[in-house]
């Protein structure tokens, strides 16, 4: 009995074809074969309670109660020694001590029942055992060294190809894949047609673990035979991985002329059809897709003159290869950005695309069928979710969020906060993100209210928000025999009006409670400008005021100035950053188009940068290798801040934090 292959002991009975008991007993008793016998001997009673036993016992096991099981079949060994069915009791033994990991016990048993029985039925399946036990313990060595031991010894094609089986599973364990093919091909030569389709799916999981010159030198072995065709086939999978079309080509042909009934034939073909197309790619070529006309123009030419400003500040620089830009209009409309794509990939061969904007959704789906990478740039959530060819380098509404909760509640030791949001997807977006974040740190929401997006007047929310909108409950006085005064009730003239409050114009009004230390608004500057000035009005006071980057105007300080000091927006680029990079890059922008850049200019710019640098790479050859290298940025010291890409290809990014402080925005973060 195999133990991995079969852990019932009837089996082996059901597989003779249930031979006779008395046949049973013949096989494996120690009496010489030469004795003669005229007359069939009964089975003994011990016999016959043996097997009802060893019945019992198989029951156990199958239950997966080991320790009972183990009981019965060791209880046989002590009392019948040299009986009958020691060897099924030892294979038994064996195959429980395999059961629950003990395989030190697991071997002793096997090799005691392969020295003192060497003509039981279960020798084989005992050495096969011996080399699994060697295998589960990690013992690779000793299991390689007990099989070829083992291999002198099989005398049938099926055992040897067993074996050489087992070798191939320890080898490729044990990571040594050229030993691990040679052992499954020759399992394959000798094992039966039935067995060859499992021996062969071994064959083709190891050849995925080969690179290029293990493949290269299988390939001279087996060239014609197997497993040569999956070899060539693996290796064309190695070179489209690398971009290295044309040796992919010269592997694909040779395997279609060596193997044109190979059963991965279709693949092959299918392979070699997209090679074509993929040869056809300039990795110095690149498109743009841009809004430069309809309802989006101004956004679209805003972010194309900070591209063009990385390209030809990229392409003055020595010692690298010049960028070629393409650029395509898509008009704000997706149906033109789909067509762009399809354009630039299939007909212009542009290894990459940056852009779009607006139409970010419908260009990345294509170009993920299209296997192009493409830079957007976009809030969109999960753009960069649609597939491994699509990224995004933008300003997002969860990077202003993280680093806004990080440094309120980890830095200036905030932990209860307020959401004074408008109703329409961008603040509902914001508010869900800045709560969900909260949690993650720790702190939590006290309060929050929204406003209709075409409020003016912010004093209901407001109030809600410290308490003032609805009625308080009055408080009960301390004696309900004593008026207002503090005198007894029975003592008061007939004339005096049994009531303890004031008149209604000496109401006093309730103070705000204001349970929070700083309340996040996500909305314009114009909303902000005209919300700030309210807070004091209703004595909400010394609460820190937290938005945006669509606060980042200095505009905003002109209309709220004393009402908004010491506010904290976030954003993706700071012009009057002290660093280098930034301060190069406003002159640069200054002088070319004599105005100052703005943040979608500058994330525009790091985009195309970062494209610029990645095909000028040595191992970026075509686009699957340009989004390797994709996968690989990390901390670009661009202008918006240092810039990495995530596990899906979103951006993850060291954005600014800034402050209002009398009539400017200075830079806190980073």
């Amino acid at each position: 009995m195999f133990f991995r292959a079969d852990k019932s002991w009837l089996g082996q009975f059901r597989g003779r074809q249930y031979l006779p008991v008395v046949a049973l007993f013949v096989l494996w008793a120690c009496t010489p074969a030469c004795v003669p016998t005229k007359e069939k001997v009964p089975p003994s009673p011990r016999f016959i309670q043996a097997l009802e036993r060893f019945e019992k016992a198989e029951r156990l096991f199958q239950e997966q109660a080991y320790s009972e099981a183990l009981a019965i079949y060791q209880d046989h060994l002590r009392r019948f020694p040299r009986g009958p069915l020691v060897d099924t009791a030892l294979m038994k033994t064996g195959s429980v001590f395999m059961a629950v990991g003990d395989y030190p016990q697991a071997r002793q048993a096997f090799n005691r029942l392969v020295c003192e029985y060497p003509k039981s039925p279960f020798v084989e399946d005992a050495r096969l055992n011996v080399i699994l036990a060697y295998y589960k313990e990690g013992n690779y060595t000793e299991a390689v060294k007990y099989a070829k031991s083992v291999l002198k010894l099989a005398t049938t094609p099926r055992q040897k190809s067993r074996i050489h089986n087992l070798m191939g599973w320890t080898y490729s364990a044990s990571k040594h894949f050229k030993d691990a093919i040679k052992s499954y091909v020759d399992a394959y030569q000798l094992a039966s047609p039935q067995e060859r389709t499992d021996i062969l799916g071994k064959v083709k999981g190891v050849i995925t673990h080969l690179k290029e010159p293990e493949l290269n030198s299988l390939i001279d072995v087996y060239r014609e035979r197997v497993p040569g065709g999956y070899l060539h086939l693996q290796l064309a999978k190695e070179y489209e991985s690398e971009d290295r079309i044309e040796p992919a080509m010269k592997v694909l042909s040779d395997f279609i002329s060596l193997f044109p009934h190979h059963d991965e034939l279709e693949t092959a073909t299918a392979l070699m059809e997209d090679l074509k197309s993929r040869s056809l790619v300039d990795r110095f070529t690149i498109g743009c897709i841009l809004p430069l006309s309809g309802p989006y123009q101004t956004f679209g030419n805003r972010a194309l003159t900070g591209i063009e400003l990385a390209l030809n500040r990229f392409n003055a620089q020595p010692h690298v290869n010049p960028i070629q830009l393409l650029i395509k209009d898509s008009k704000g409309d997706p149906n033109e950005a789909v067509r762009a794509v399809e354009s630039l990939a299939l007909k212009d061969g542009v290894i990459g695309v940056v852009g779009p904007m607006i139409t970010s959704e419908a260009a990345a789906i294509k170009a993920q069928a299209l296997k192009v990478p493409i830079m957007t740039l976009t809030q969109k959530p999960d753009i960069a979710k649609l597939g491994d060819y699509v990224f995004r380098n933008f300003l997002t509404l969860s990077l202003q969020v993280k680093a806004i909760v990080a440094y309120t509640v980890q830095e200036l030791g905030i932990k209860k906060f307020a959401i004074l949001y408008p109703e329409e997807r961008y603040g509902i977006s914001f508010m869900n993100k800045f709560w969900d974040e909260l949690i993650v740190h720790g702190a939590e929401i006290v309060g929050i209210e929204s406003y209709g997006t075409d409020q003016t007047d912010f004093a209901d929310a407001i109030k809600k928000l410290v308490g003032l909108y609805y009625p308080r409950p009055e408080e009960p006085a301390e004696e309900e025999s004593l008026d207002h005064t503090g005198a007894p009730l029975e003592f008061l003239p007939a004339t005096t009006p049994l009531t303890d409050q004031p008149p209604e114009e000496e109401k006093e009004e309730p103070e705000p409670i204001i349970d929070f230390g700083a309340v996040f608004i996500p909305d314009t500057f114009e909303k902000v400008g005209l919300i700030a000035p309210q807070f004091p009005y209703y004595d909400v006071t010394n609460v820190l005021l937290l938005g945006t980057n669509l606060w980042h105007s200095d505009r905003l300080i002109q209309m709220a100035r004393g009402y908004v000091q010491g506010a904290i927006v976030p954003d993706g680029f700071f012009l009057n950053s002290s660093s280098p990079g930034v301060q190069d890059f406003v002159k640069s922008f200054k002088e070319v188009f004599g105005t100052s850049p703005r943040f979608l200019e500058a994330q525009a710019y790091d985009a195309a940068s970062i494209l610029f640098q990645l095909v000028n790479r040595s191992g970026v050859r075509g686009r699957h290798t340009l989004k390797m290298a994709f996968m690989k940025v990390k901390d670009f010291p661009g202008v918006t801040g240092l810039t990495s890409f995530d596990e899906t290809g979103d951006v993850d990014k060291q954005i600014y934090l800034l402050k209002i402080k009398g009539r400017h925005f200075v830079q806190i973060r980073p």
